[in-house]
């Protein structure tokens, strides 16, 4: 028996066996591979069987002493313990990973999603998500769903679909079913910074029902829109990832 799911950590605990050989499945054999939030070790367990190095990010006390005592006795596991959010940029960097996985917590998915998307992986990364949230990432320009992660994660990744699970595959159950993402590096170039990119959908989806030359008042003015070959009476949702690249680097020129 593993201990409780903490609710303060949006933990809930992948039980689904088939879903974990799936996930596992999609990670190449010998990667050097960083999970974020292993717990009791439902993926941790085959992906250390699987992978070259494991690095493993857990904040909850219980499990990042369980993690230690085993990193004790292997050298390929290491464990960084604490707040995903503050540990990422340096386990990515000092750690080096290939690949990244996890079955993300729910409460911080948004911010922790577009800390990921800024890395530019190798590999690529197999991420559990809310429903909800996953079509956010998968939704093309349009729609409701289709926002600034949507955005952000094709900076340097193509989004797919891998599967989805019942709250049952979970314990504790999630209220609502839960997909699993994959992304995959596109290959090309990034005509653009990523925190630019970050900042210009962050003004730019900052009031949906406003039009982009709205949310862009003051700073970019009818010839800018123009140039940019825009229309600045359209709304954000209908502007695909070019033409956020465009207004990016706009930005950054003002």
């Amino acid at each position: 028996m593993h201990p409780s799911a903490k609710k303060s950590l949006g933990q809930h605990f992948l039980q689904d066996r088939s879903a974990v050989m799936r996930i596992v499945a999609a990670v190449p054999a010998g990667a050097r591979i960083l999970e974020i939030g292993p717990g009791p070790g439902a993926l941790t367990e085959p992906l250390l069987e699987r992978a070259g190095a494991l690095a493993v990010i857990e904040r909850d006390d219980r499990f990042a002493a369980r993690w230690q005592a085993r990193a004790d006795e292997d050298a390929r596991l290491s464990v960084l313990h604490g707040d995903v959010l503050e540990l990422l940029d340096a386990a990515v960097r000092g750690f080096g990973p290939t690949w990244i996985v996890g079955n993300l917590p729910y409460n911080i998915s948004g911010p922790l999603t577009a800390a990921l998307a800024s890395f530019r992986l190798d590999g690529g990364m197999v991420l559990m998500y809310q429903r909800e949230v996953a079509e956010r990432l998968l939704a093309g320009p349009g729609g409701k769903t289709y926002g600034g992660l949507s955005v952000l994660v094709r900076h340097h990744y193509t989004p797919s679909r891998l599967l989805t699970l019942p709250p049952g595959a979970f314990s504790p159950p999630p209220k609502v079913h839960s997909t699993v993402i994959m992304l995959m590096p596109h290959g090309r170039e990034p005509a653009c910074d990523y925190t630019a990119l970050q900042r210009a959908v962050r003004t730019g989806f900052a009031h949906r029902r406003k039009t982009v030359a709205n949310n862009f008042r003051g700073v970019l003015d009818e010839t800018a829109w123009e140039r940019l070959g825009i229309d600045p009476g359209c709304r954000p949702e209908r502007l695909d990832y070019d033409a956020w690249v465009r207004i990016a680097t706009a930005l950054e020129r003002c």
